[in-house]
């Protein structure tokens, strides 16, 4: 299971990678850490061991009627691919999405 403590340092490397102007390293950080909090999650309460990428745990979760709308939302966003312009096709703040499905599965880690 995931220490607490390494999706938090995840936050705090997307807040750092976004002060210095990155927003793609940001983005990675923001998803490592919701993806990483949801795996500790659904790990503890499953025998599935299968090393899914955080994407594909963020991805999970958003099409999962079982979770609370904003939980969905949050995760959702958090798995939109930017255009080929290089921006979010969505008004968001990726690190907030974050924060928001980090701070529901901190209670189950």
């Amino acid at each position: 299971m995931l220490e607490f403590g390494k999706v938090n340092q995840e936050l705090n490397l997307a807040v750092i990678a976004r002060s210095s102007g990155n927003e793609g390293k940001m983005r990675v950080h923001a998803r490592r850490a919701a993806g990483w909090a949801i795996r500790s999650c659904l790990q503890k309460d499953s025998n599935d061991r299968t090393g899914k990428s955080a994407f594909a745990y963020l991805e999970q979760v958003a099409l999962d009627p079982s979770f609370p709308d904003e939980i969905r939302e949050a995760s959702s966003n958090l798995t939109v691919r930017i255009t080929v312009e290089h921006q979010l096709p969505i008004e968001t703040d990726i690190i907030d999405d974050a924060r928001l499905v980090v701070s529901y599965f901190a209670d189950f880690m």
